[in-house]
């Protein structure tokens, strides 16, 4: 009797878990439909609406892309679940416009960022910081970001970054048969070597040495495949981020001894180069704040600004010079562009302002490949969307997908194709063309990331024309930003200067 007993025992009990697990979940992921929501078909009872996301089959924001494309054609939003979290995935940029800029003080805060503000260097800055911290961080970082003076000291900077990059651009193209080049190394080691002359106040040669611990360190931030599974936790799952901590993040510990070896050099000596050091030092020696002191790892963080926001641009510059290498009608118009403003101009702040069509070609490469693919927030308190039913709940995170806005044929006639002109002076661009955010959170690094661009192609145009000979490219599907598994390959052929 016992016997069978224990036979019944261990043959059901098994059943029975698996049926209350299933029950469960049914009732976790039927949140958006009790509460008169779409949402999707495709649910996965354990992952949700993130399985391929989460198995690094798609890379997350393409994922968030699909399921915006998923949705009912004329959805203003949907419900979708990451795991058994429900979560809105916002469709109409009216609604997305309501919230990040008219209802902004119901959603000053990322999802992302986790409950506890714990974090090496990517989210204690304005990229990923609460309020009230956030608010006051956004008051004083601000005019270190932006102003004629700030972009007049950065100009020279990135052009002396730069010459690495063109000394290997001239052996590469003058040595081997093999004229092609891996652009989006090309920009991340450019990049490697700003961050350091910008943001750490030290010089690196990330192109005659990419052996270097700083150059090693760097690459790992852009390619490893730890950093990829920190980033899909921090944007997705920022409850992991909570439980776990400093072991899914990056460790910053040598940036660190670069950062704070560069402010003591400068505090015993004086010396100003215009680098971003200097205004860290000026804002640890100010009136300080309770909300937020500008002292100890509080500085080295707003480093990290510099990290997330030139990360980005090196992504930016990278399918650029893919877009241009495709097309040789918009190159040519586009190095005409950059020849007269440095004619008239020289190699100054108001050249680069006045690149008008190359700025264009930028808007319309991020429309096709925007860097940061997806927005979150989530309200502090309910919050009923305007001439709707629906209450989102305190908490409830929303998204909102570049790859979907960016891509819908309601806002952008062809909008797999690339056309520079849609963003001509007297067109009016769709309120769906978000590439920066909207609102009081949107990027500040606007303008030095568009500079840092510019900068980069009109160095290489003027003396290059590029070509892709296998205009396909695989996109890594690790990666939460923008990234191409296998690097992009581009034909450089040196011009002849008459």
């Amino acid at each position: 009797m016992d016997g069978l007993f224990y036979y019944w025992f261990y043959f059901l009990t098994p059943l029975v878990v698996s049926y209350l697990v299933y029950l469960y979940c049914s009732y976790k992921q039927n949140y958006w439909t009790r509460r008169g929501v779409i949402q999707l078909k495709s649910t996965s009872k354990i992952f949700g609406d993130f399985k391929n996301g989460a198995l690094f089959r798609t890379g997350p924001g393409l994922h968030f892309g699909e399921l915006y494309r998923e949705a009912p054609a004329d959805a203003p939003y949907v419900g979708i679940y990451i795991f058994h979290k429900p979560g809105l995935l916002l469709r109409d940029p009216e609604i997305v416009k309501q919230v990040l800029v008219r209802d902004f003080n119901n959603f000053t805060n990322r999802h992302f960022a986790g409950r506890q503000q714990k974090d090496s260097i990517g989210m204690l800055n304005l990229f990923g910081i609460r309020d009230p911290a956030w608010s006051y961080l956004r008051r004083k970082i601000s005019p270190t970001l932006n102003g004629q003076k700030r972009m007049n000291q950065t100009v020279p900077l990135m052009m002396e970054s730069a010459k690495s990059m063109m000394d290997f651009l001239s052996k590469k193209t003058s040595s081997e048969k093999s004229k092609e080049i891996d652009v989006q190394d090309l920009s991340y080691k450019f990049t490697s070597d700003l961050i350091a002359n910008v943001a750490l106040g030290t010089k690196t040669d990330c192109f005659n040495y990419p052996d270097s611990y700083y150059c090693k360190c760097l690459m790992s931030l852009f390619y490893s495949f730890k950093r990829m599974v920190a980033l899909v936790s921090v944007f997705f799952m920022p409850e992991l981020v909570d439980a776990i901590g400093w072991p899914l993040l990056f460790d910053s510990s040598f940036i660190r001894k670069i950062f704070w070896k560069a402010v003591e050099s400068r505090e015993e000596t004086g010396e100003k180069r215009g680098d971003y050091i200097d205004e860290v030092i000026q804002l640890k020696n100010g009136k300080q704040d309770p909300v937020y002191k500008f002292e100890g790892d509080n500085l080295v963080y707003q480093s990290g600004t510099f990290f997330s926001g030139f990360e980005s641009s090196a992504i930016a510059t990278t399918f650029l010079l893919m877009e241009l290498a495709k097309d040789k009608e918009c190159q040519d118009r586009a190095r005409k562009d950059i020849q007269e403003a440095i004619a008239k101009h020289g190699w100054t702040v108001k050249a680069f302002d006045e690149m008008k069509y190359l700025g264009q070609c930028l808007s319309e490469s991020l429309r096709l490949h925007p860097t940061v693919s997806t927005l979150d927030r989530y309200p502090l308190t309910d919050y009923q969307i305007p001439n709707t039913d629906l209450v989102l709940k305190k908490g409830t995170p929303i998204f909102i997908s570049m790859y979907g806005l960016h891509g819908d044929a309601r806002y952008f006639e062809d909008p797999e194709v690339f056309k520079p002109e849609r963003f001509d002076s007297d067109r009016v661009v769709s309120d769906a063309y978000i590439p920066f955010s909207i609102g009081p959170r949107m990027c500040l690094g606007v303008h030095l990331g568009q500079l840092h661009v510019k900068v980069a192609l009109s160095m290489i145009l003027t003396e290059y024309e590029l070509r892709q000979k296998t205009p396909d490219v695989k996109m890594d599907h690790r990666s939460t930003f923008t990234a191409a598994a296998d690097g992009i390959n581009v034909e450089f052929t040196k011009l002849i200067m008459i």
